[in-house]
């Protein structure tokens, strides 16, 4: 850059020295000056020109006019720009290329629809799994997914939630899972994974259980009634009266886990529906329900008191919030002591939602166990849960009756402090509507 300015300032210099020993030589100083600088300028004009000429064609560093001085400077600057320029550029494009060969790449069909739900851009899973197939002619783009009304009433909503499980559009004897991105200017990525297997191996293990229960209820209710003989036995030894006893309350405990595991069962192949259900009194339920608890553990009575919205009701089946307010409710009962307070509330959330809260100040569950309460047989305490007589199923029926409604299950706990569960269900159930 010295340089440059060195000899752009050089040359000034000379031309002005030029100017002034013409003008004392000959004695007419206006002349020469005017002339000097006239032939300054005349000389910019040109550099000025080839300049010009040279940015309008492209500005090639091979086209580069013939120039010195701070020209020279101007034209390094300009070629070292394009340089960066050019470096970024097939950088970007090298990102681009491995960006598209690694979405290619995915096993999962990845699709990208603009705001008029037209496709973009699709991977060759795509076409795999839903058929897409994206010319590479034009920009046009096999879309007959696209008319599938779930698929597209999916895309089109903005409340659902961002998961649907489907058929196949192209072979019915798979399920997709979809999911869907909002991104940029209401643009739409839309991700489809075959879950086919997973959902076999699901429905097997569900046949499993269904049909584990069932054959195991035959014998269990023989040995139930064999035993309940041998206890009716006046002449039955004292020494096996002990032995009999307790192998009726393990038949009793073994069918309740029989009939919850058929509950479970039954909730899995249910699954999530939006409209399932009627309109239920809660309130007059929840009243009911606690009536009758009451009456059948007088012995290990509890202060339980209620906070009820005496006009909130929800769309369920009435079974299955039964089930679930007398889970949530025995196990505070059996899981905190004789006497102690135990708050029941049904009310409304602030966002709306209709929520049912059960508190106790019992024991309390420490942070590690609270994620796994929802878990089929997870206990925090083996010999505990077979002294209170739980089956370990409870939470998990809990848990998946609110998947099946859209709600959700809220588990807070403190050891030593108390426990409260809070199931709450969308605003879509509840009435009267706000």
């Amino acid at each position: 850059m010295n340089s440059a300015w060195s000899t752009e300032f050089t040359r000034i210099f000379l031309l002005i020295a030029s100017a002034l020993i013409i003008g004392f030589s000959s004695g007419y100083w206006l002349f020469p000056i005017v002339a000097h600088f006239l032939l300054y300028i005349v000389w910019i004009m040109v550099q000025l020109r080839s300049f010009e000429r040279w940015i309008r064609n492209g500005a090639h560093s091979k086209s580069a006019p013939d120039t010195s001085g701070i020209w020279t400077l101007i034209v390094q600057h300009i070629h070292r720009v394009q340089q960066k320029n050019n470096d970024r550029k097939q950088k970007l494009a090298s990102l681009a290329k491995r960006y598209q060969t690694m979405m290619k790449a995915l096993p999962d069909a990845t699709v990208v629809l603009n705001e008029n739900l037209e496709i973009q851009w699709a991977n060759q899973a795509a076409a795999e799994i839903l058929g897409v197939v994206v010319s590479q002619d034009s920009d046009q783009a096999n879309d007959d997914f696209l008319h599938h009304e779930s698929i597209r009433d999916f895309l089109k909503s903005y409340y659902v939630e961002p998961k649907l499980e489907i058929s196949s559009p192209i072979d019915p004897h798979k399920t997709l899972l979809l999911n869907k991105v909002q991104y940029g200017d209401n643009q739409t990525l839309l991700i489809a994974r075959d879950i086919s297997q997973r959902i076999a191996v699901q429905k097997m293990r569900k046949d499993f259980i269904a049909n584990a229960s069932h054959e195991l209820r035959t014998p269990l209710t023989v040995v139930a009634g064999y035993l309940e003989i041998l206890q009716s036995d006046e002449d039955l030894p004292a020494s096996a009266s002990k032995i009999v006893n307790s192998a009726n309350q393990q038949a009793t405990r073994m069918d309740r886990i029989l009939d919850d595991l058929l509950v479970l069962s039954k909730l899995e192949e249910k699954g999530f529906s939006k409209d399932n259900g009627e309109l239920v009194d809660v309130p007059l339920l929840i009243n009911r329900m606690v009536t009758d608890l009451k009456k059948t553990t007088a012995k290990n009575r509890h202060d339980i008191r209620l906070t009820i919205d005496k006009g909130l009701k929800i769309k369920v089946v009435e079974r299955e919030f039964f089930s679930l307010c007398q889970n949530l409710l025995s196990n505070a009962i059996k899981y905190s002591d004789t006497g102690s307070i135990i708050e029941l509330c049904w009310n409304l959330s602030e966002d709306g939602l209709a929520c049912l809260k059960v508190s106790d100040n019992g024991e309390g569950i420490a942070a590690e166990h609270v994620k796994r309460l929802t878990e089929r047989f997870y206990r925090i305490n083996v010999s505990r849960s077979h002294k209170v007589g739980g089956t370990g199923l409870g939470l998990s029926i809990v848990k998946h009756i609110m998947e099946n409604y859209g709600g959700h299950l809220d588990i807070q706990s403190e050891l030593g402090v108390g426990s409260t569960f809070k199931a709450c269900f969308p605003v879509y159930r509840v009435f009267p509507k706000k």
